[in-house]
């Protein structure tokens, strides 16, 4: 993010709440829900009725009602806020990558399609994944890819679908979670500001009667490669080979339920292509603020900005996103580097770049592994 401490979502720390309406609770050192902290009185500006010494009391979000989903709260115990435990706070000029590591608290296997994203300032991305490490509950380095994220978030504040209303072709659809699925959830905070600022997250998964499941989804991802000489602009990108080509052979037609580009502050332009087998190509994603990195979903509800490259006004496609057989998906980045070292993809906003495309597809994923620069 940009020196104001902003975030966006490829993406964390202890577990609480589960199943309850408050937005803290837990012992404040492992990925198991410990007995409830009562959390004060829920203000409009404040739904939680949270109070601590760090920006971004605001962001905290309830947890559902134990009927209706859980929630993940990444952070010191409420009780703890005065003088919460060194592991949580970022000093001025400091910035972290680490995972966390926990269990879900669902006893039973679960369906969901809507999420719920909140973070403190300073948050650079969230990216969720299914872990098989044996590393233990809590924070440790992050392993293995982030392609296959089953969620994730580059925004402080954001809820999928928005608004939470669901279109009617996508009443259906939903992922499963197995019960008490382990869970990778990597967290990149950075504080840019004179004062210290807090790790903390809430993450809500809504549940879905499973009754009313007919498709499942799973997430697209690919990597582009970036290395940028100081004092030069490059453009890069990437799109699948014919092995990876989306949808695969003999489908009728694959849609796209969202997309988001992860880039650092050195992008000036994310577009992505919807190339067609007629040689020509349409934009579906187009982004000129890194800090603000949008996740577009595409249906027949949601109006998209329109996207205007000439204005360098970030939009999307409107619509459902449909990839007939031959259609690729293909993303590029700008970047201009103005440091005296090279640019390459690191977990640094300001010293490292990356070109990134991840998005929510119906059916198993396209996971996009074989990539190759443009």
């Amino acid at each position: 993010m940009m020196p104001n401490a902003r975030s966006t979502l490829s993406l964390v720390a202890t577990v609480a709440l589960f199943g309850t309406a408050a937005c803290g609770s837990g012992d404040g050192s492992s990925g198991n829900a410990g007995a409830a902290t009562k959390p004060g009185t829920a203000t409009a500006a404040n739904a939680c009725g949270i109070s601590s010494p760090f920006a971004g009391d605001e962001n905290c979000i309830p947890a559902p009602a134990e009927s209706e989903g859980f929630q993940l709260h990444i952070g010191p115990d409420v009780a703890d806020y005065a003088n919460p435990d060194p592991m949580w706070v970022m000093q001025p000029g400091q910035e972290i990558t680490e995972c966390y590591y926990m269990n879900t608290p669902n006893t039973d296997a679960i369906y969901y399609f809507e999420q719920q994203y909140r973070m403190r300032p300073g948050s650079h991305h969230m990216i969720i994944q299914l872990d098989n490490s044996n590393a233990p509950d809590g924070w440790g380095p992050c392993e293995g890819s982030i392609l296959g994220a089953i969620g994730g978030t580059q925004h402080q504040v954001e809820d999928f679908p928005p608004n939470g209303v669901v279109a009617p072709e996508d009443q259906g659809l939903a992922r499963e979670l197995q019960p008490a699925t382990r869970m990778s959830i990597q967290l990149h905070f950075y504080n840019s500001t004179s004062a210290p600022t807090l790790r903390e997250a809430w993450v809500n998964f809504l549940y879905k009667d499973k009754a009313d499941v007919t498709q499942t989804i799973g997430e697209l991802g690919g990597f582009a490669p970036v290395n940028v000489p100081p004092h030069t602009s490059a453009t890069t990108g990437a799109t699948c080979d014919e092995k990876d080509s989306f949808p695969p052979a003999g489908a009728t037609g694959e849609r796209v339920v969202a997309l988001f580009g992860h880039v650092h502050a050195h992008n000036t332009r994310f577009v992505v292509y919807r190339d067609k087998p007629d040689g020509t190509s349409d934009i579906v994603y187009d982004m000129y603020d890194w800090e603000e990195s949008p996740t577009y979903i595409y249906n027949s509800m949601t109006n998209n900005p329109a996207p205007d490259p000439t204005a360098k006004t970030t939009g999307a496609y409107t619509g459902d996103l449909v990839l007939n057989p031959g259609e690729k998906l293909r993303f590029q980045c700008d970047i201009t580097n103005t440091l005296n070292t090279t640019l390459v993809p690191t977990n640094a906003v300001f010293t490292g770049e990356m070109c990134d495309l991840f998005g929510t597809v119906v059916g198993a994923g396209f996971p996009c592994f074989s990539i190759a620069g443009q």
